[in-house]
């Protein structure tokens, strides 16, 4: 989340964790590297992680300030988001400019 904080000009970004230890700890600091407004294009791919609710809304709030998103792929797979961070997480893919979403949720 820090090293992207420097990244001013950046409009494309793809993250993508499988089989980590990554908590909510870090889901946070991934999400806060998202809070870029002119980030245009985000593939975050979060797989067999116990990554959680406390992710998914910092997830919703940073994609909210993303405003040139134009194109998001999310995909959760394995992860312990329940319909609380789900609930959040989706309220931050409700863009204007979102032409291109793919929102993936598989046993969480």
């Amino acid at each position: 989340g820090r090293a992207l904080g420097s990244c001013d000009k950046l409009t494309k970004l793809a993250v993508m964790l499988y089989g980590t230890a990554l908590t909510d700890q870090g889901g946070k600091a991934i999400a806060a590297g998202l809070n870029r407004p002119e980030l245009q294009d985000v593939d975050l791919r979060l797989h067999e992680t116990v990554v959680g609710d406390e992710t998914g809304i910092a997830l919703g709030c940073a994609l909210g300030s993303c405003d040139k998103l134009t194109k998001l792929s999310i995909s959760l797979y394995g992860t312990k988001l329940t319909d609380q961070g789900g609930k959040l997480l989706a309220s931050g893919l409700n863009r204007q400019e979102l032409q291109d979403l793919d929102c993936r949720l598989f046993e969480t």
